[in-house]
Formats: C-alpha cells, structure tokens, sequence
C-alpha cells in the first residue's frame, strides 16, 4: 500500500507539470486526509490525460496542413 508521503510526493510532480494546477504546497497537503488526497491525485491524472488528448488533437491538425 502506497503511503500518505508517496501520495503527497506524486501530487507534487504533477502539478509542477500541470500549468492549470492550482499550486499547494506540500506541507498543506500533509493536513489532509488519505482519501482526499487520493481525489486530489485522480483529478491531476486526469486533468493531464486530458491535456494529452488535446496535445494529440492539435499535432494531428498540424500534420494534415500542407
């Protein structure tokens, strides 16, 4: 089981690659609980999932363009 320090860790390297992430710092997040962070971290992987799709969008246009 992955600890609360290794949840923690993870969001922190997610957000510094994420420009629409709302910075926190780690020491905040410390306060909160398992479950929450959890949530926080499946939003981040989301959110980049969902840049990933948009990047893939946008190259698949660029490569159409004469």
């Amino acid at each position: 089981m992955v600890d609360k320090k290794e949840i923690i860790q993870e969001i922190a390297k997610l957000m510094e690659s994420d420009p629409n992430a709302t910075p926190i710092e780690p020491t905040v997040l410390e306060f909160l609980s398992e479950k929450d962070l959890v949530s926080v971290l499946k939003n981040l992987y989301k959110s980049k999932e969902t840049r990933s799709e948009q990047n893939e969008e946008w190259f698949q246009e660029l490569c159409k363009q004469p």
